[in-house]
């Protein structure tokens, strides 16, 4: 009886790296085209272009970042990872990014928060599950880009593009224009309502992004968060910030505090069609006010211009 207690207390230490380990599930969009979702954190995508692979964010720490880097290899058999975009610096998309770093990948993203990634990829955690500790000689790249770049290899065509701040100030996307794939970040999501809590989100400036990807065709999206593949998420998505604006908009302009703003929210004529006034909805509310106000108060300080002195003749 000992004996068997034994053995089966071995099989379950030895099963149990194996259980804690980070998994990513790997559905294929297209030739040469995958979105992953791992276990926790953001949803990622890599595509073929080339003789390598570019990777769409990299995981939310180390341990997920190396699991997508598995995963891009099973997939593709065995293709090195050129570049990893990182669609925001948010933590659940770039906390990864350091075991891109480890496999050689340029890191790429836009020029607002290269500063941010960098430090990111620079700072030195040390330990076993750091992916650069035993790579002391790596010399990680970090590049960036302003408004967009294209990639083709004949086969591909990935643009990648920035539309102005919205869910953050840095937000990137990615367009296979001709497999109509689009690798959104956290512009948009499926079945989700979108977060704009963001210290750095700007509402309108996403309402202007989402109106600009409306004329994109695209057939399948792989989102931040929420299920891959439907791109019903767009015009879900910018229907409920179109919605969320007007009524920071209609506070604001009606100078009310944050209590009255409190009770506005949750007034029938201010609730959104179909829409359960929840929590999150209330504190996204919250947020566009917020923003609102910030910019009322800097039209306010900034002063008029001074008209131009007629010509004397």
């Amino acid at each position: 009886m000992k004996v068997r207690v034994v053995v089966l207390l071995l099989l379950l230490v030895a099963a149990a790296p194996l259980s804690a380990q980070t998994r990513v599930h790997v559905e294929k969009l297209a030739d040469g085209v995958w979105a992953g979702i791992p276990d926790k954190g953001a949803n990622v995508g890599w595509f073929v272009i080339g003789d390598g692979v570019i990777a769409v964010d990299a995981g939310g720490d180390n341990a997920t970042g190396e699991a997508i880097l598995k995963a891009i290899a099973e997939s593709t058999g065995g293709k090195p990872v050129k570049a990893v975009v990182i669609t925001h610096a948010h933590g659940d998309h770039a906390g990864g990014v350091r075991a891109f770093a480890a496999a050689g990948a340029r890191i790429i993203c836009q020029e607002s928060i290269a500063g941010q990634l960098l430090a990111v990829v620079l700072q030195a955690k040390g330990g076993a599950d750091d992916p650069l500790a035993a790579k002391p000689n790596a010399k990680p790249v970090v590049e960036s880009l302003s408004e967009r770049s294209i990639i083709v290899d004949g086969v591909h065509n990935a643009q990648v593009f920035f539309l102005g701040a919205a869910h953050s100030k840095g937000d990137m996307v990615v367009y296979l224009v001709n497999d109509k794939i689009l690798f959104i970040g956290d512009l948009a999501s499926n079945g989700r309502m979108p977060y704009m809590q963001s210290t750095d989100v700007d509402p309108d400036g996403w309402e202007r992004a989402l109106a600009a990807l409306s004329h994109v065709a695209v057939d399948k999206m792989v989102p931040g968060h929420g299920q891959v593949g439907p791109a019903s998420g767009l015009l879900e998505s910018a229907a409920y910030v179109h919605a969320v604006n007007a009524l920071a908009h209609k506070f604001v302009a009606a100078g009310m505090n944050d209590e009255l703003v409190n009770i506005q929210i949750h007034a029938p004529e201010n609730q959104i069609k179909g829409l359960e006034v929840s929590d999150e909805h209330a504190q996204n509310v919250k947020a566009a006010v917020r923003v609102e106000r910030e910019k009322a108060a800097k039209k306010a300080v900034t002063p008029a211009a001074t008209p131009a002195a007629p010509a004397k003749k």
